[in-house]
């Protein structure tokens, strides 16, 4: 095409839309519209999917907090127990696994809507969106049965919607993200990781269970996150498993010295979030640079030291 060549569409009526010999140019669609807008108008259902999936999760927390609420307190030593039952927990596992199941479902439609508008996502060989919507479902659950009060009927469907709603976000952005919106992208994963991580892990320390309970929660809830978090990595997902379970070991042994050390309320899961920001961070510099540099080292162990000096004061 050369430089002076005119490419202004002509008149509809001068020029049928499905005329075969009309020139195209990636400017605009075959109807005319913008390919940005386009692209827009396509991506609306998937946003409203993700939208969906927030809310039912959201309306589901608040049946299980005011269950949590209506039954009759018991002593069980374990507060996340005392006014749960059988109902709760077995309604609190069939609302996970469908949250789990819509979480999944928005992103494969997101693929495809993407796929079909000629930008395919990278190729995951397993699923893992539903992640960070289960352990988001997790952490909201574990504190409306600990807390079981009246103010959980606001606090646990926000928990619930923001896990959901802002993992799909945060894994959205970083499909589509370029070299100028990947920073950003990355923030809000980050972010999003870290904030359910905190609530998922003191939700543990605030029941105050014995190790044989403890541990294995800390073990199973910290290998998801940290393997989401690698999701960021360019390692292939057998090296991200392997490096969550290791990262999943050292969050076992900082659980087990936790509970030997007087902490009190929320700052035992800020302790634990330390440990997690520090594992987690050196792994998923790993995996993006194959190495771990000594800036990187000592960025996430003086901010790591940091907090823990203001979390030993504040106890």
């Amino acid at each position: 095409m050369s430089a002076g060549r005119d490419i202004t569409p002509a008149p509809a009526e001068n020029a049928p839309a499905d005329d075969a010999n009309t020139p195209t140019t990636g400017l605009s669609s075959r109807a005319g519209a913008p390919v940005g807008a386009t692209i827009e108008r396509a991506r609306q259902p998937v946003y409203g999917q993700g939208i969906v999936v927030s809310l039912i999760a959201a309306a589901f927390l608040l049946i299980l907090a005011i269950l949590a609420v209506r039954e009759r307190q018991t002593v069980t030593g374990i507060p996340a127990t005392e006014t749960t039952g059988p109902l709760f927990w077995g309604l609190a596992v069939l609302f996970t696994v469908l949250i789990a199941i819509g979480a999944q479902f928005s992103e494969i439609s997101a693929g495809r809507s993407a796929a079909a508008l000629g930008h395919p996502r990278r190729k995951r060989d397993y699923p893992t969106a539903w992640i960070i919507p289960t352990a988001g479902m997790f952490a909201a659950i574990m504190l409306v049965a600990t807390l079981h009060s009246t103010a959980m009927f606001v606090a646990g469907p926000v928990i619930a919607f923001f896990a959901v709603g802002g993992s799909l976000l945060a894994r959205d952005l970083l499909d589509d993200a370029t070299d100028s919106t990947l920073r950003t992208a990355a923030t809000v994963h980050t972010i999003v990781i870290h904030v359910v991580a905190f609530l998922g892990l003191s939700a543990v320390y605030l029941n105050k269970m014995s190790l044989w309970a403890a541990v294995p929660l800390v073990a199973i809830f910290s290998f998801f996150l940290i393997l989401e978090n690698l999701e960021r990595g360019n390692a292939p997902m057998q090296q991200r498993a392997f490096y969550a379970f290791l990262g999943t070991i050292v969050m076992a042994v900082v659980m087990v010295f936790l509970n030997w050390w007087l902490a009190y309320g929320w700052v035992g899961g800020g302790v634990l979030l330390v440990a997690f920001y520090a594992i987690a961070g050196v792994l998923l510099v790993q995996t993006q640079h194959g190495t771990v540099r000594r800036r990187d080292l000592v960025e996430f162990l003086a901010v790591s030291a940091i907090v823990l000096a203001i979390s030993i004061v504040a106890m």
